[in-house]
């Protein structure tokens, strides 16, 4: 086994969002959905949120199954030094991150219900070493099938632009 797939771990869940902007991200989801399971793309207004923009990835729900990256912000394009925009899930990740990456995808289709992960970023060898935080929150423009996953990530040692 390489090096990379020894430091690739299962994923670790956490109850809820420690990092401050991705509490706030989940709290705007959560105000927008109300006693819904889930808000609709529609009412993510970016100008309500653009300090956690760039920390942004959308993904669209395939029909059929699968997911393909639909919009990624500019801060994590600059951690991971590749847009994915347009491709597949995991596309542009180490083979066993990506299959991590589209089980939690899958997690939060089935369950129609919002995941956060911690860990390490394995994926990226050379920032191996940083700690992430990500939470994953399902869209749906019928109210019942999650069509898109709206994903913050947020890196340790990674300097964020003052608001």
């Amino acid at each position: 086994m390489s090096e990379l797939g020894r430091r690739v771990t299962e994923p670790v869940f956490i109850a809820e969002p420690v990092d401050p902007d991705l509490r706030a991200l989940y709290e705007y989801w959560n105000r927008l959905r109300g006693d819904r399971l889930m808000p609709k793309r529609g009412e993510i207004e970016p100008a309500k949120i653009p300090r956690l923009l760039p920390y942004i990835i959308m993904y669209t729900v395939l029909p059929g199954g699968g997911f393909t990256v639909r919009l990624v912000g500019e801060e994590i394009v600059s951690f991971t030094g590749g847009n994915a925009t347009g491709r597949p899930s995991g596309a542009s990740l180490p083979p066993r991150a990506a299959e991590i990456l589209n089980r939690i995808l899958d997690a939060v289709v089935i369950e129609r219900a919002p995941k956060f992960r911690a860990g390490k970023a394995h994926w990226q060898p050379d920032k191996s070493y940083r700690d992430f935080e990500a939470c994953f929150l399902p869209l749906s423009a019928d109210g019942k099938t999650v069509d898109i996953v709206l994903c913050g990530i947020a890196f340790s040692d990674f300097q964020k632009p003052e608001a």
